[in-house]
């Protein structure tokens, strides 16, 4: 197995333990002072603590285990139309419920936002996202990478989109700019974030959720842009107080790279 695949899978134990951990040690210690909030599922909410725990755990561990085993597979031919159609029902059908209860929620009780504001925080967030990327590409840190660790330097998603068939490019377009920002932000946001944010701190949360959302991507090249991309997005949560923001931006953002990399 290459050096690169052993520091990815690495960095994902890593960060499946910290979260789970951080959760455990912020429920103990809640629970040894007498002092259990409820554990809100959405902010303004008083969904059962059980179940968003339980997800939480669920959705940290699965998404953990499905990079592992993506990691240690043998490489096969590109994926055919099919089994992408196949792969983004599963991913809907897992998130679906969690949607359903997050938009038809009544009595949250969270400010409205005014749409100019809005706009402005997802300008912010674009920007802070290509930013941080271009100058570490400058400054040579990604080739560096690849030079030392021998990884690659794009994500598989990134290597079929540029080199597939025009169905199979149709269909990675889907997932990218469609299903992967719905079901990652339901995620690492709208559950990993907000549970831990529970149990330490915004900035903790902020930190090891976006440990995680990086390290399951399975990209040790992109590893740092991605983490900086998960603590903008958990930035945007904050301040606009909606999963819809960073689901939006997310969309965005694929999009605006897919268009890059189709046209290079």
């Amino acid at each position: 197995m290459p050096t690169y695949t052993d520091i990815t899978i690495l960095l994902i134990t890593g960060s499946t333990v910290f979260c789970l951990a951080l959760a455990l040690t912020g429920a103990l210690r809640r629970r040894r002072s007498g002092t259990i909030p409820p554990v809100p599922l959405f902010p303004g909410s008083n969904f059962p603590g059980f179940f968003s725990q339980f997800y939480t755990a669920f959705v940290i561990i699965t998404f953990a285990m499905a990079s592992i085993a993506g990691l240690r597979a043998p490489e096969t031919e590109q994926p055919d139309v099919f089994s992408l159609i196949i792969n983004g029902f599963i991913q809907i059908a897992l998130y679906l419920p969690f949607l359903i209860i997050y938009f038809t929620l009544p009595g949250r009780g969270l400010p409205r936002m005014r749409v100019l504001d809005c706009l402005s925080w997802m300008v912010a967030g674009l920007f802070l996202m290509f930013i941080p990327a271009l100058i570490l590409d400058s400054a040579g840190f990604t080739q560096y990478l690849v030079r030392e660790t021998g990884c690659p330097e794009n994500q598989d998603v990134v290597e079929t989109l540029m080199s597939g068939s025009p169905g199979v490019k149709i269909g990675m377009l889907v997932m990218a700019v469609i299903v992967a920002p719905v079901t990652e932000e339901c995620c690492f946001r709208g559950f990993v974030y907000n549970i831990l944010k529970q149990y330490s701190s915004p900035i903790l949360a902020a930190f090891a959720s976006a440990l995680l959302f990086s390290a399951v991507h399975a990209s040790l090249a992109q590893f740092v842009q991605l983490f900086i991309f998960g603590l903008v997005q958990c930035l945007l949560y904050e301040k606009t107080r909606s999963l819809l923001i960073p689901i939006i931006l997310h969309m965005l953002f694929n999009a605006i790279s897919s268009v890059f990399l189709l046209t290079m």
